[in-house]
C-alpha cells in the first residue's frame, strides 16, 4: 500500500513540476472592471502579444481590480508588474508610490457635448437642461456651480438613450475615446444636432477644478458635419509599471503599442496613439527609462 501511495505522490509531483515548466511566465496587468476602457485595452494588448511570434515565451494577462489606488498599491508591493489607471489617480496618487514609473499615456478621452441649441458654443446662460453620462460627473459638478439654474438628468452604459422619436435633448454630455462611433451615429441620424465647443470660461473652470483635464481642440472633420475644430477638454489613462520592470520588455511593449496605428484594422483605443502625446506629461510623471529613450526625453 505504501508503495502505491508513494508512486501516486511521485506522479502528481512530476505532473505539477512539468506543468510548471510548460506554463509560460505571466505578466499581470491590472485594470478596471469588464467593459471599462482599461480592461478593453489590456485585453486587446494581451491578444496582440499572444499573436506575435516574437513574444511567445511569456504571457500578458489582464486582471480586474476596481480601485485604481489598489492597483498602485499592488504594484508597489510587487504583486503585479503593470496597471492602467485614470488621469485623476495618476495626478493625485502616483507621487505616493516613488517606486513606480509611467510607461506611456494611452488613448485620449474627450468630453463630447452634443446639442440642438443655436451657435457653436455651449451656453452657460441659456442652457436649461443637460443629459449627462455618469462618466462625466466632473463636468456636471463644475457646470452646476456656474449655472445652478440648469436641470441635470443622467444616463449610463445600461441606459443609453435610443432617441427613437428624435433627438429630444437640448444638450447631451458624455466622455469617451476619439473617435466614438455613437457620436457619428447620432450626428448622421438626427438633423439639427451638432458638436458644441466649450468657451474659455468653462474650460478654465474645468481645468482649475480638475488639473488632470487638458484643454484640447478636436480637429476639424473628426466627425460627420464637423467642419471646424472644437475647443474642449480631454484626459489620458496611464500605463504604469514598477521601476525595476525590464527595459527590454518595456521597449518591446511600447513598440507594439505604437505600431498598431499602422495596422490594417487597428482597435479604436490603439488607432490614434502617438508617442508625442507623452511630451505634455514629461514634467508631471516619472517615466520609465525605456520610455525616456523611446520618447527622447533628456
Amino acid at each position: 500500500m505504501k508503495t502505491v501511495v508513494i508512486k501516486i505522490f511521485i506522479l502528481v509531483w512530476i505532473y505539477s513540476f512539468t506543468g510548471t515548466l510548460w506554463s509560460k511566465p505571466q505578466n499581470i496587468i491590472l485594470t478596471g472592471s469588464q467593459g471599462t476602457g482599461s480592461h478593453i485595452f489590456a485585453t486587446e494588448l494581451s491578444r496582440l502579444w499572444t499573436a506575435s511570434r516574437k513574444n511567445r515565451k511569456m504571457e500578458i494577462i489582464s486582471r480586474t481590480e476596481i480601485s485604481p489606488e489598489n492597483r498602485l498599491t499592488q504594484l508597489t508591493n510587487n504583486r503585479v508588474p503593470l496597471a492602467i489607471i485614470d488621469a485623476k489617480t495618476a495626478h493625485e496618487k502616483l507621487s505616493n508610490h516613488p517606486g513606480l514609473r509611467v510607461l506611456t499615456v494611452l488613448w485620449e478621452n474627450w468630453l463630447y457635448i452634443l446639442g440642438t441649441v443655436p451657435g457653436q458654443f455651449l451656453s452657460l446662460e441659456s442652457t436649461q437642461t443637460l443629459l449627462v453620462h455618469d462618466n462625466s460627473l466632473y463636468f456636471a459638478q463644475v457646470w452646476k456651480k456656474l449655472a445652478p439654474q440648469t436641470k441635470l438628468n443622467w444616463f449610463n452604459s445600461s441606459s443609453i438613450p435610443d432617441f427613437k422619436d428624435g433627438f429630444s435633448e437640448e444638450v447631451l454630455a458624455v466622455t469617451g475615446p476619439v473617435p466614438l462611433k455613437e457620436i457619428n451615429n447620432w450626428l448622421e441620424q438626427f438633423a439639427g444636432i451638432r458638436l458644441l465647443a466649450l468657451d474659455r470660461r468653462l474650460i478654465r473652470s474645468l481645468n482649475f477644478q480638475y488639473p488632470w483635464l487638458r484643454p484640447k481642440k478636436l480637429p476639424a472633420n473628426t466627425f460627420s458635419y464637423q467642419s471646424e475644430a472644437k475647443a474642449g477638454v480631454a484626459w489620458n489613462p496611464v500605463l504604469v509599471v514598477r521601476g525595476d520592470f525590464p527595459k527590454d520588455l518595456a521597449t518591446t511593449l511600447l513598440k507594439m503599442i505604437f505600431a498598431q496605428k499602422e495596422a490594417l484594422n487597428p482597435h479604436i483605443l490603439f488607432q490614434n496613439l502617438l508617442r508625442t502625446d507623452n511630451i505634455t506629461f514629461r514634467e508631471s510623471y516619472p517615466y520609465h527609462s525605456a520610455s525616456k529613450t523611446m520618447f527622447r526625453f533628456k
